[in-house]
């Protein structure tokens, strides 16, 4: 999934960067003004939402403007560090997410996998819904993808390697699946063990307790 120049497969979403870009170049704001977009909160793992089907997106008659709301997921998995977010991750019952890098991102709504390879690949995963845990899954190396873009136009790409992965993961969030469920019983309880004793060593950081006490200061002064 490779930009370049000439790709109209890859749609850049209006994050903060772009939206500055764009309205420096139309002249309607001052070089250097601050263009903020709206992000979400992530639920919790024991939110129902990350274990539904997600309904496909209603192009005729939309929920909210399919491009604000991409922008927003651009906007909340860049905070995180993340390479994709997917709606149900944030709360939203819509089968739609986003995947990419920096400000290339692509927006996937009412996403297929119409072919996948033969080749499988072994590797890591995390996930935004489940701190701390990370999980070996096997996938296929590549995949044959359809979509909508936040337009309702319909495309086609042909992914590989980390790109095949994201999508693939995401794509499980659509349908309520969680990467735990892609694990045997042992791994997954490996697995959490170890998130557990990373989430107790960070606890004890020096770090986290000045976190805490920012927050604890943060809260006192407001309630005054």
């Amino acid at each position: 999934m490779q930009q370049t120049d000439n790709d109209d497969r890859v749609i850049r979403i209006n994050t903060t960067e772009q939206v500055k870009e764009q309205l420096n170049q139309s002249g309607h704001i001052q070089p250097g003004t601050i263009v903020e977009i709206p992000s979400f909160k992530l639920v919790t793992e024991d939110s129902p939402i990350l274990y539904e089907y997600m309904p496909l997106f209603d192009f005729s008659n939309p929920p909210v403007n399919p491009n604000s709301f991409a922008s927003s997921l651009v906007e909340t998995c860049k905070q995180h560090k993340a390479l994709g977010l997917s709606a149900n991750q944030c709360g939203f019952s819509y089968r739609v997410f986003v995947a990419g890098f920096e400000d290339n991102f692509v927006a996937f709504f009412n996403p297929i996998i119409k072919s996948k390879s033969e080749e499988n690949v072994h590797m890591a995963e995390g996930c935004l819904s489940f701190p701390l845990l990370t999980l070996h899954i096997t996938r296929p190396a590549s995949v044959n993808v359809g979509y909508q873009d936040f337009n309702g136009v319909y495309r086609d790409l042909e992914l590989h390697g980390l790109y095949a992965r994201v999508f693939q993961h995401e794509f499980d969030h659509m349908n309520g699946e969680v990467f735990l469920n892609r694990v045997k019983p042992l791994a997954r309880e490996m697995g959490l063990k170890r998130s557990r004793k990373l989430f107790k060593k960070l606890m004890k950081s020096p770090e986290y307790q000045k976190t805490v006490d920012l927050i604890t200061k943060k809260a006192y002064a407001n309630s005054k």
